[in-house]
């Protein structure tokens, strides 16, 4: 049992065969038309799985150009991965804070490295200390999502970026302060600690990332169900998932609301004189127009063939015939351009004590009917 040693050459080849296999696995998993993110956290897991490879062959010429040459090649390699993983998080979660820190230190860590090389103990703590640093920035990536993608899966990466950290970090202090690390192989008991959990956070890390590219995958579903491909706006089904909690919680802090539902005039004779693709422009023409003009909270909605929607949370009735008033004036321009008159009329309501957002709509549609009958091209208020 005294005589047992760990080989950790043989368990760093075993460490980038699995990371190799993910990485040569994951398009047949994640197809060729990914995203930005999913593409990026590929692009880190690669060039980690790269990176080792200059490292072991550092160690066949020790202290020499080629040495200093392929091990700078390495710790330039895993900071770029870091970069990569953090770019990924970036989409996925949203503009991340320290951005630039992280990828300033993928110039910083290398050109250190190589100045610093002759000194074994300043070059180690250096590359360990500012990797590990860019290690906790990653894992602090992870918190506080800005976007829609924001599942447990980014707790894995961040615990794992933690847990590296701490690894290399020790691995920094080691080299940099004792004689008992004199290089990246001595089976020093934290270095072999932190080998093996080489081979096993990366995998982890790397798991976890699928689970993102998973999830973006099915929001980018959901959107797609709930909206418009003609106007970009929401279509009926995303119109009601989104307007009915707006209403309900309306409702329950008894705050003003308003619905603005809009009809494009003469729709049938647009198409008949000018053709369906006038008519599909005249469509996207308003969609435009309605996505311009809301606000963070609004809810804009094609409902119908040539029937659109306007939820406006916290809208009063002055407000609300203002904006219907500007929205008519920035269709005129727009007319121009499209080589015909186009105009709509509208109905307003304004949410009533208790009301739903389908009784919203059917005032709103018996105003719309009553503009329609007084001559178009104007608004009616629900009584």
């Amino acid at each position: 049992m005294n005589e047992f040693q760990i080989d950790l050459n043989t368990l760093l080849v075993v460490t980038i065969a699995n990371i190799a296999a993910l990485a040569i696995v994951s398009p047949a998993v994640m197809g060729w038309r990914i995203s930005e993110a999913a593409r990026s956290a590929r692009l880190s897991l690669v060039l980690y799985a790269t990176s080792w490879i200059p490292m072991i062959l550092s160690n066949l010429w020790p202290e020499t150009l080629l040495d200093r040459f392929l091990s700078t090649l390495s710790v330039g390699g895993f900071a770029a991965s870091n970069w990569m993983l953090f770019n990924a998080m970036s989409h996925w979660l949203g503009p991340r804070r320290f951005e630039r820190t992280v990828k300033l230190l993928i110039y910083l860590i290398p050109v250190g490295y190589c100045i610093l090389f002759t000194s074994y103990a300043v070059r180690v703590g250096w590359a360990n200390f500012l990797l590990g640093v860019q290690m906790f920035l990653l894992a602090f990536a992870c918190l506080r999502p800005a976007k829609s993608v924001h599942g447990k899966w980014r707790m894995v990466v961040g615990f794992g970026m933690v847990t590296m950290a701490i690894l290399t970090l020790g691995r920094g202090i080691l080299g940099a302060f004792t004689d008992s690390y004199p290089s990246f192989l001595t089976p020093h008991p934290w270095n072999v600690i932190a080998m093996f959990m080489t081979n096993l956070l990366p995998l982890m890390v790397n798991y976890a990332l699928l689970g993102g590219w998973h999830e973006e995958a099915e929001i980018a579903i959901h959107e797609q169900a709930i909206t418009d491909a003609m106007t970009g706006l929401n279509n009926r089904r995303g119109w009601v998932e989104i307007g009915q909690p707006l209403v309900a919680n309306a409702n329950r802090q008894n705050d003003a609301m308003a619905l603005l539902m809009f009809d494009i005039d003469y729709f049938k004779k647009i198409n008949d004189t000018h053709g369906h693709d006038a008519g599909d422009r005249a469509l996207q023409a308003l969609g435009v127009l309605l996505l311009a003009n809301r606000r963070k909270n609004d809810v804009a909605a094609r409902v119908g063939g040539e029937e659109f929607c306007l939820l406006l949370p916290g809208c009063i009735l002055d407000s609300a015939i203002q904006i219907d008033q500007r929205l008519r004036e920035q269709l005129l321009p727009m007319a121009t351009r499209l080589g015909f008159q186009v105009d709509f009329s509208s109905g307003l309501a304004m949410r009533q004590p208790g009301e739903t957002l389908e009784r919203m709509m059917m005032r709103a549609d018996t105003a719309l009917y009553r503009a329609k009958e007084c001559g178009r091209g104007r608004l009616e208020i629900a009584p």
